[in-house]
């Protein structure tokens, strides 16, 4: 009310030294009545304008069989054969548990399912995180171990945990101590043991 009495006053043009008159108070409640009635108006006109582009666009078709499930690529019905699938994919060479008994081309020893106890901790001059499985690197590996005076074996991993699979499907691990017989080794499921010759 304090407010409407001073805009009035403003408004009417009378000093600051005179009390605002009935004059001015009726002249003022008139502006604000007639400002609101502009902004009733302003507002309904908004909400129609907004209404009638809701109705004359129609929301966008969504394409035919949206949100069924997605079938996979070649016909595979199952994730299991999708994943052994996009494995052939990823690695045209196989596996490192796909390499067969017997001593190599360039005489190391398998030994499945087992790991050295005398890792070259942090050495990993092959391969790397990422990266994925091949002849190259296989051979690449065994050239550099017999490349070390005191390499005396390659541990690979060969499990099937897609994480640690990642990090070490295509990094060797090296061994620096003796190996004879089971001395110098442990038994793990997700390694193989190549001793060198």
């Amino acid at each position: 009310v304090l407010l409407t009495v001073m805009f009035a006053w403003v408004v009417s043009g009378q000093s600051s030294d005179e009390p605002p008159g009935d004059v001015a108070l009726e002249q003022a409640a008139e502006l604000i009545g007639r400002y609101r009635e502009e902004l009733t108006r302003c507002l309904a006109s908004e909400e129609r304008a907004t209404s009638q582009a809701r109705a004359s666009s129609p929301p966008p078709l969504w394409p035919a069989d949206f949100g069924t499930l997605l079938r996979f690529p070649f016909d595979i019905v199952d994730m299991k054969m999708l994943k052994d699938y996009a494995r052939e994919l990823w690695q045209p060479d196989g596996t490192a548990a796909q390499l067969p008994d017997g001593p190599t081309d360039r005489g190391f020893t398998l030994r499945r399912g087992a790991r050295c106890t005398s890792e070259l901790v942090g050495v990993h001059p092959v391969g790397g995180a990422g990266e994925r499985w091949s002849k190259a690197l296989w051979d690449e590996a065994q050239d550099w171990c017999l490349g070390q005076a005191d390499c005396t074996g390659i541990m690979l991993y060969v499990g099937r945990h897609s994480m640690n699979c990642h990090y070490w499907c295509a990094r060797p691990q090296f061994c620096n101590g003796p190996i004879y017989g089971d001395n110098g080794v442990e038994e793990s499921d997700e390694w193989n043991l190549f001793v060198r010759g």
